[in-house]
């Protein structure tokens, strides 16, 4: 399953949607999910490799893996887990972490 210390995202995202499939999910959906469970295998190797060597990292590279692992994989895990389980994403640390504000202010700065 992992290659060069990475991933294999193909194979994870074909394992997944084939054992949606076997499970009686609909065929989209399961591609669907195997997708947004696979696009951020990337970030999640980069990070596992720190956390496997958390002193060996400069603070910059640490500092971008975490920004680029929070920006990509969150939405991605929502979507999965809306599709699979129905559940929405709530704000259980009330942090603000669903609040959609940007949006209305992005829409106010016009």
């Amino acid at each position: 399953m992992v290659k060069r210390g990475k991933l294999n995202a193909a194979s994870v995202r074909s394992a997944i949607e084939s054992t949606l499939k076997r499970r009686r999910w609909p065929a989209r959906r399961a591609r669907d999910i195997a997708f947004h469970m696979t696009d951020w295998l990337d970030e999640l190797s980069r990070f596992h490799a720190f956390c496997r060597a958390p002193d060996q990292g400069a603070p910059q590279e640490v500092e971008e893996l975490l920004m680029a692992f929070l920006i990509h994989v969150p939405n991605h895990v929502a979507a999965a887990g809306k599709l699979m389980t129905d559940a929405p994403v709530t704000d259980l640390f009330e942090v603000g972490a669903v609040d959609c504000g940007h949006r209305k202010r992005r829409a106010a700065r016009g």
